[in-house]
């Protein structure tokens, strides 16, 4: 059997699971791990977790409290840890690999947490931050979040909003209902998230699409996964396929960055891009890099100047057809080339972003400055300010 088709059958036994009365967390995201290993055996990782909750629920009886059995157990004992030498490794978003190698990125050792304390009688919650995920719950200290990537320290919202200001590498403002639970769908799309970006770092863009596949299915009628999917469509080479979900986003979409996806449909549509369209709209050549906040924050007026005066030039030509629209796309052609030899992600006309590896810091003309972000599941609509 094919590679495609082993994907397509996980992504069919997901969408499955996605669409039962209750969606379980812990079994959906074993079905990601063959997402990105089809032939991965999920029955070592059950069987692990099961014997670790044991473990757990026995320390409690002999009088241990619960978040200090779980703690100490997990992390003291098993040494499960945070992977920040390969931490954009797909490997990272599968629950089963994680239980094997016992290090994983946040959001997955999360998950297992969560579902070790749940079969141990805890009650846990999974907490998605911008950049980062933690866990919370009854059954913590009060006020307290257990960082799983951080060796199951107990964190406040102060540690964490510094945790997060170090990841994007500037002091951010993190609003009290950012610490609200995550539901299961929520969690499950953040991962697929991470897993998507992950593949289109490596210009795996069929497993990217696989894994978009699975989001949907937690999130049915989602606009903005009509727009990923076109995006990626386009990376893919699937040109007509690419436009149809794009417009079809276009007439869903109620956001503020409908105008700038309609005018690069325009683009794509009328073939003026022929070889470089894809990179275009996408905005994901091969040349992205990863950015500190400093690193984006000093590129950002060389990013302005040129978008200043690209901007200028494509209003003089006016609003009419003919050779004047000619000369419009071409200038949208000359500013895409220049923003991307800078190693930055164009997400729409006048639109760019600058890959943090956590997630984007995000400007739109003419804002004056670097002052918002998101992450990689949230798009333009979920930004947050910088402080």
């Amino acid at each position: 059997m094919s590679d495609a088709s082993d994907r397509q059958n996980v992504v069919v036994r997901f969408r499955e699971a996605a669409s039962a009365p209750r969606l379980d967390l812990f079994t959906a995201a074993l079905v990601i791990s063959q997402l990105i290993d089809p032939a991965e055996d999920l029955a070592p990782a059950e069987e692990e977790v099961d014997r670790l909750a044991a473990r757990v629920a026995a320390a409690q009886r002999a009088g241990e409290p619960p978040d200090c059995a779980l703690r100490r157990i997990l992390f003291a004992e098993e040494h499960f840890q945070g992977d920040g030498d390969s931490y954009d490794d797909p490997e990272n978003s599968s629950v089963a690999r994680v239980v094997a190698r016992r290090k994983g990125m946040p959001i997955t050792l999360s998950i297992l947490v969560i579902e070790i304390g749940r079969r141990a009688g805890l009650s846990l919650t999974g907490v998605g931050l911008p950049g980062h995920f933690v866990v919370g719950g009854s059954d913590l200290p009060p006020g307290r979040f257990l960082d799983p990537f951080e060796g199951g320290k107990l964190c406040d919202a102060e540690e964490l909003a510094r945790r997060v200001s170090a990841i994007f590498g500037t002091p951010v403002e993190l609003p009290p209902e950012v610490f609200t639970p995550d539901s299961t769908r929520s969690i499950l799309t953040r991962v697929l998230f991470n897993l998507r970006r992950s593949y289109e770092r490596r210009d795996r863009v069929e497993e990217a699409l696989a894994a978009l596949d699975c989001a949907e299915a937690l999130e049915p009628g989602e606009p903005s996964f009509l727009r990923e999917r076109g995006l990626l469509l386009l990376k893919a080479g699937r040109s007509e396929e690419a436009i149809r979900a794009l417009e079809a986003y276009v007439s869903a979409a109620s956001g503020e960055d409908r105008d700038a996806v309609t005018k690069l449909v325009d683009i794509v549509r009328e073939q003026a891009l022929p070889s470089e369209g894809a990179e275009l709209v996408s905005g994901i050549p091969a040349q992205t890099r990863i950015f500190t906040f400093e690193e984006a924050r000093l590129l950002l007026p060389k990013v302005q100047e040129i978008t200043s005066e690209a901007v200028l030039r494509y209003v003089r030509m006016g609003e009419s057809g003919g050779e004047g629209e000619d000369e419009r796309q071409g200038i949208v052609r000359e500013w895409a080339r220049e923003i991307l030899s800078l190693g930055a992600v164009i997400k729409g006309l006048w639109l760019v972003d600058f890959d943090s590896g956590a997630g984007y810091y995000c400007w739109k003309y003419p804002e004056p400055s670097l002052e918002f972000f998101h992450g990689y599941d949230e798009g333009f609509a979920g930004r947050l300010p910088l402080q």
